[in-house]
């Protein structure tokens, strides 16, 4: 009886995961409701299309017709399904893929509800052309792309563009939240291990706390270890012999308290967050520079104060522009590389983003 009262509650406090190569990142139930963006990594997590990248040559591209990868792989510019909004297109208008999406995929962009459908691909496809005309308002062909495929969702889906920029509106907050809560909640690193090491990657869940260590060996074969709490991610650990040492072990925990979202203040997350939202709602000279603030306040920080906190910030900094848009990130670089100190945020503003725990 103890035995069986041990192993359901070891069962119900530890998960561990074994994968080689790819791993879906997380296996709740996608968010269906009609104020909710479609977040693109998450969707592509469910084909197998990790860190934003599309595998090229996935069954699931290959299953469909040439016209509709030519249809769709044309948006971003290049002939192919490239990016992952040409790809989630694809998955939805082409048939044949269809038929064959995973049933998580098929909650978020449902056949049976082509409204929300069109109104979520809709949203993605005006977020990407509201960040091509603020950085490349010049590029007509590129824009008149985007706008050729909004006209196409609204005549297959039944939808208005008022609808679509509405849905966008009401959404945009929300998304950003939950993509600096994925990014803030994140650290890589490089860890020792019996075996010579692991590129690895912990990631906290900020809804429960539980933690999630993903972890790749040099023949690149990755691995997955989850726990419900930083204790119990140690303990399975420690157990793994064959995998991980006690090095590895105070690797893991040092890095947890470096996670951005446990050391930086609940005032400056959601400063960050308003920020980006902001500019969305309104991409300007105004709403940009004040992004470019933001950005240059951690490079000074980690300049003034020496604290390596502020490192890892920026690292993630860098992954929420690249969540939102590869461009916008780039671009951000680019316009403060000479940049030496915020020109539009005062230091009480300046203070509150950089506000530690």
């Amino acid at each position: 009886m103890k035995k069986l009262l041990f192993a359901i509650l070891l069962i119900g406090t530890l998960h561990i995961a074994y994968s080689q190569n790819t791993q879906h990142q997380t296996n709740s139930v996608p968010d269906t409701s009609a104020s909710s963006l479609l977040n693109l990594r998450t969707y592509g997590n469910y084909f197998d299309f990790q860190n934003g990248t599309v595998n090229v040559t996935s069954h699931y591209i290959m299953s469909a017709p040439r016209a509709d990868r030519r249809t769709f792989g044309e948006l971003a510019g290049e002939v192919g399904i490239d990016t992952l909004l040409e790809f989630a297109l694809l998955s939805y208008y082409s048939q044949s893929v269809v038929q064959i999406r995973p049933v998580e995929a098929e909650a978020i962009l449902p056949a049976d509800n082509p409204r929300l459908a069109g109104l979520k691909l809709g949203a993605a496809t005006y977020k990407e052309l509201l960040m091509l005309r603020f950085l490349d308002p010049n590029n007509t062909a590129a824009i008149g792309r985007y706008e050729g495929m909004i006209r196409f969702i609204q005549d297959r889906n039944c939808v208005t563009r008022a609808q679509i920029e509405a849905y966008f509106r009401d959404g945009i907050r929300s998304f950003i939240n939950e993509i600096v809560n994925e990014e803030f909640n994140r650290i890589s690193f490089v860890m020792g291990s019996p075996t010579g090491g692991y590129n690895a990657v912990l990631t906290r869940n900020p809804q429960n706390g539980h933690y999630m260590l993903r972890y790749t060996d040099a023949r690149d074969n990755t691995k997955e270890l989850s726990a419900v709490s930083l204790e119990a991610l140690s303990s399975a650990m420690s157990r793994n012999t064959a995998e991980f040492n006690q090095a590895g072990i105070n690797t893991v925990r040092t890095q947890a308290a470096l996670i951005p979202a446990v050391v930086l203040s609940d005032v400056a997350l959601n400063e960050t967050k308003n920020i980006l939202a902001n500019f969305y709602l309104n991409p300007s000279a105004t709403t940009y520079n004040i992004v470019k603030d933001w950005y240059v306040i951690y490079s000074n920080a980690i300049l003034e104060t020496r604290n390596e906190k502020y490192r890892y910030l920026q690292h993630r900094a860098n992954a929420v522009l690249t969540a939102l848009n590869e461009a916008f990130e780039q671009s951000v670089i680019l316009d403060t590389n000479r940049q030496l100190r915020p020109a539009v945020l005062d230091r009480t503003q300046a203070a509150r983003l950089i506000e530690l725990r």
